[in-house]
Formats: C-alpha cells, structure tokens, sequence
C-alpha cells in the first residue's frame, strides 16, 4: 500500500506541477489573447493545481508518518531493552537493538535520561552506563 501511495503522490505532483509550469509559461508570453489567458487560468485552477495539491500532501503525510512509526518503534525498543536490563542500558546495547547508529543512539538515550531524570555513570573502561529507575 505504502508503495502505492507513493506512485499515486507522485504522479499527481507531477502532473500537476507540469500543468502549472505549462500554463504560467502561457500567461506569460507576450503573444496570448484574453480568451488564451482564461483558458490558461481555468486549466490552471482546475488541472494544475488541485493535482499538485493532493501530491504534496500525500507525500507530506506520507513523510510524517514514516516519522510516527520510527518513533513509536525506537520508543518500544527503548522500554524493552530497559526492562530486560533491570534499567541499566548503554548506547552499545540499544544501537544493537534499534538499529541506530551509536551517535544517533547516545543521542536518543541522552534526550530519555532528560525525559526521565536517569542517572549516568563512565565505567573505568569508559563505557557509559545509564540507570533509569523502574
């Protein structure tokens, strides 16, 4: 379905945004009669810019639930690596699990210690170790 979706935003914008591009280009040659201009303006509003419209807001909705979903599915990692380690995590073991690089997941366990006031400790191996209370 997604991928449908896709094809479906994509052609609209681009029929749409061909249509915009053919009729400003109309209007704005020097040579267009009065009655070349509102066929132009009617093709416009009618052809080029609901199409481009709907487009971009299937791709813009598409995008933002891509985002939702990438959320909810690190968030969901998060809480079980965190339970099946009594609270304790690294960047390591949740880069492992999430599939996040380490920087993105240091940084992602950097805002949930903000979140949830976690406590933080540098091994003498210089591993970080953080301790959320269950």
């Amino acid at each position: 379905m997604k991928l449908i979706s896709k094809i479906t935003a994509g052609t609209l914008l681009g029929f749409g945004l061909a249509v915009t591009l053919a009729m400003m280009t109309n209007l704005a040659a020097d040579n267009t009669t009065a009655e070349d201009r509102s066929g132009a303006i009617a093709a416009f509003a009618f052809f080029g810019l609901p199409p481009a419209a709907l487009g971009g807001w299937m791709f813009w909705n598409g995008h933002r639930k891509y985002h939702q979903e990438r959320s909810d599915r690190l968030r969901n990692t998060f809480f079980k690596v965190l339970k099946a380690s009594d609270g304790n995590i690294t960047p390591l073991q949740f880069s492992m699990e999430s599939g996040l690089d380490g920087a993105e997941a240091k940084v992602y366990l950097d805002e949930r210690a903000k979140e949830f006031n976690a406590n933080f400790n540098v091994t003498p191996e210089g591993n970080l170790i953080y301790y959320f209370e269950l």
